[in-house]
């Protein structure tokens, strides 16, 4: 899959060191003509070392400069102001090419960031487990709801909750073969954190998803489901959106894992699942 480079660029200048950035809004203003410039050219106009022209190709594409110009003479003709935040003068055509690339971007990032090993081993997890319980606060709830209703569905037993006392309670009266399923974007919100510790100190195997590998509740998960790593915008929160999509996007891909290891069987009850729904609503 195309990996957009001029949209990485720019959800990535935030974390990067200062010289660093410099670099990258000089490519962002001046993409086509950077394409035909060399390092030493475009460290003298960005106002850097050639030096750190070479750890900017690396921090954003994992590669030399050479490389990064051949990607970036592939999106060369891409109007530049697709990859700027949404803005009162954006028609409506404009929001929808913007949200779209968005997502085609969110979703190819969590293609890389997503292992393939951690949602088989997941997936595992969830069919050997006899309970399920699940919590994510706020958007993460949304994800939390989805899966609830994807399982139970299939035959398990779920476990889901905003309120963090009744999950504790819950989870320490039935601990044994269970698994606790923690969403969180930010991988810091506190409840979460807690939960987990609890999990732990109990013995409960902990599966997180988030998109900060890095943080605290990544580190306390038995098993970490990693998706794209947009960042919060303080305006429009077009990431909240993309990182909404990104979360959606991992569950899917670990709820079909599930489903194809019982293939028949799990086909069999949605299948009874949903002649029930027709027949009775």
């Amino acid at each position: 899959m195309k990996n957009h480079l001029l949209f990485s660029i720019q959800n990535k200048l935030s974390s990067l060191s200062s010289a660093e950035r410099k670099v990258g809004v000089f490519i962002l203003e001046h993409a086509k003509d950077v394409i035909e410039m060399s390092t030493e050219e475009l460290s003298t106009k960005a106002g850097v070392s050639p030096a750190t022209v070479i750890r900017f190709c690396q921090s954003v594409s994992n590669e030399g400069f050479t490389a990064f110009k051949l990607k970036l003479s592939a999106e060369s003709m891409v109007d530049k102001k697709l990859y700027q935040e949404i803005n009162p003068r954006d028609s409506i055509e404009q929001v929808k090419d913007k949200l779209s690339l968005r997502i085609q971007h969110t979703i190819e990032q969590t293609n890389q960031k997503l292992s393939d090993n951690s949602i088989q081993q997941a997936a595992q997890l969830l069919k050997q487990s006899d309970r399920i319980y699940i919590y994510g606060m706020g958007a993460s709830n949304v994800v939390a709801e989805d899966m609830t209703q994807k399982f139970l569905r299939v035959g398990k037993t779920v476990i889901h909750s905003l309120d963090h006392h009744l999950i504790t309670a819950s989870l320490s009266a039935q601990h044994e073969n269970s698994v606790l399923f923690l969403i969180s974007n930010s991988g810091e919100k506190q409840e979460s954190i807690k939960l987990a510790k609890m999990a732990k100190e109990l013995h409960v195997a902990r599966i997180v998803m988030t998109h900060n590998a890095n943080s605290e509740l990544a580190s306390l998960s038995s098993i970490k489901l990693i998706h794209d790593t947009s960042e919060e915008n303080k305006t429009i929160r077009s990431a909240a959106t993309t990182s909404l999509i990104a979360q959606l996007y991992a569950l899917n891909i670990l709820y079909y894992s599930y489903i194809v290891l019982d293939f028949d069987e799990n086909i069999d009850k949605l299948s009874a699942s949903h002649k029930i729904v027709r027949d009775y609503f």
